[in-house]
């Protein structure tokens, strides 16, 4: 079986104490669940660059900025174009998928627990077991822990590379955090569009099997994580969205269709439309910077295409 591939982010602290958002959450899934066959590239609405300048119809405000991210500490993405830099030095804003919090970890450690009375070993047959102990072993995840955690959430976190994993265990924090905290520095004040709750509920839905599965494909691919997390991120860099989408659909390819349809609309689709309705505000302010996760840019129910039909001008800037 094969999925898809980014979007997102929230703030969470995975069982090794790296820390993980939504966002890279759902690009764990993405890559293990994604072959690593080369995905065929078909062109999409706003398919190409991560930086969009937008502005109101009646062109009376300050122009404002909409970044596609990727939720990843290399050093190759925390260096910023210069155009993103402009964008971000002029604004009055800063609009991210959640205005992280303190509580954030405490809350996602709600959502990855199992009920008191259940362990994995109540879900997971003894050959998963086995692989499951292995892996947490190697990775440093105490065996009292994992068996108490849902398998999605252990999923993602065995998911993460270890080049991500020891970037966050250095403190070195992921795009999207690291432009909010500079936004907080700067005294720029700091919304979001989205809720812990409503990203984290994207994953705790997953019905149970569809955890098991993906959590057993991450421990049978472990040895992938960094091939197919550096082409990822060689695709951002490119500013292609269309490739991204192109591994996403790919990933989906053999699941049944019920399943894909239900995974676009929550992952994406649903969540494209409410973070267009809801970064309007500031939109009309003017002088507003959002990040949200590059997938939600393109495509016929993307962000900019949904921004394009409320009447909004866009120009592709970087």
């Amino acid at each position: 079986m094969r999925f898809f591939t980014v979007t997102s982010a929230i703030a969470v602290r995975t069982l090794h104490g790296a820390r993980l958002s939504a966002a890279s959450a759902v690009l764990m899934l993405a890559l293990v669940w994604s072959s690593v066959v080369p995905a065929a590239v078909s062109e999409l609405p706003f398919g190409q660059g991560v930086l969009w300048k937008i502005e109101l119809p009646s062109g009376d405000t300050q122009p404002s900025f909409l970044f596609g991210t990727v939720h990843s500490s290399d050093k190759r993405i925390l260096k910023l174009p210069l155009e993103v830099r402009r964008a971000f030095a002029g604004a009055r804003s800063a609009t991210f998928e959640i205005r992280t919090k303190g509580s954030d970890t405490a809350r996602m450690s709600e959502f990855m627990q199992l009920p008191p009375d259940k362990t994995l070993d109540d879900f997971l047959s003894d050959e998963q077991m086995d692989l499951l102990r292995s892996a947490a072993e190697e990775d440093g995840i105490n065996e009292r822990v994992w068996q108490q955690t849902k398998p999605w959430a252990l999923g993602l976190s065995l998911s993460l590379p270890q080049s991500e994993r020891k970037r966050a265990q250095r403190g070195r924090k992921v795009l999207d955090f690291s432009l909010q905290t500079r936004a907080r520095d700067f005294g720029i004040p700091v919304y979001g569009l989205e809720t812990l709750d409503e990203q984290l509920a994207v994953f705790d839905e997953m019905p149970v099997t569809l955890q098991i599965e993906y959590l057993e494909l991450t421990l049978r691919s472990l040895d992938e994580r960094e091939e197919r997390f550096e082409s990822l991120l060689q695709d951002y860099l490119a500013r292609d969205l269309d490739a991204l989408h192109a591994r996403m659909n790919e990933g989906l390819a053999e699941v049944s269709p019920e399943s894909r349809a239900d995974f676009q609309d929550k992952l994406l689709d649903r969540r494209n439309f409410n973070m267009a309705e809801r970064m309007e505000e500031r939109l009309r302010e003017g002088g507003a910077f959002v990040a949200v996760g590059a997938l939600h840019l393109s495509g016929e129910k993307g962000v900019l295409n949904l921004l394009q039909s409320k009447g909004y001008r866009l120009t592709r800037v970087y």
